[in-house]
């Protein structure tokens, strides 16, 4: 695939995301596929997935968030690279920190996508959340 077509995958990534679409989001990986979450306010000592865990967490996002909105900044497409910086906002269904339901939790983030055949084959988040 052309650093476009992966390029218009990863916004897809973004967009099932948006609209908590899990079958279109495990479609956007290879069966062996990897994300790493590197340490930050919810996750101390980051993380390590495979898909079927990634999925799991996603299907408990439904729980935690009424709705999330990814706002790109930033992209960058090269070969079987896709780099994509953004501003995630997520309205909470639930209290989180000092935050209640319905208030806005804010990351600012960079997501790496290395692509295979077309498809997320290792992910890395870097979330940079604002305070709560």
């Amino acid at each position: 695939m052309s650093a476009n077509e992966n390029l218009a995958s990863a916004k897809r990534f973004l967009k099932t995301l948006e609209e908590f679409d899990i079958e279109a989001l495990k479609s956007l990986f290879t069966e062996d596929a990897e994300q790493s979450e590197l340490p930050n306010q919810l996750k101390a000592q980051g993380d390590h997935r495979k898909i079927d865990q990634l999925a799991a967490d996603f299907e408990r996002s439904r729980h935690i968030l009424r709705k999330q909105r990814y706002q790109i900044t930033n992209e960058l497409a090269s070969d079987d690279r896709v780099m994509l910086e953004f501003i995630w906002e997520g309205e909470l269904a639930i209290a989180i920190g000092k935050l209640s339901p319905g208030d806005i939790m804010r990351s600012h983030s960079v997501v790496c996508m290395d692509f295979k055949g077309g498809l997320i084959h290792r992910q890395r988040n870097y979330d940079c959340f604002e305070a709560f």
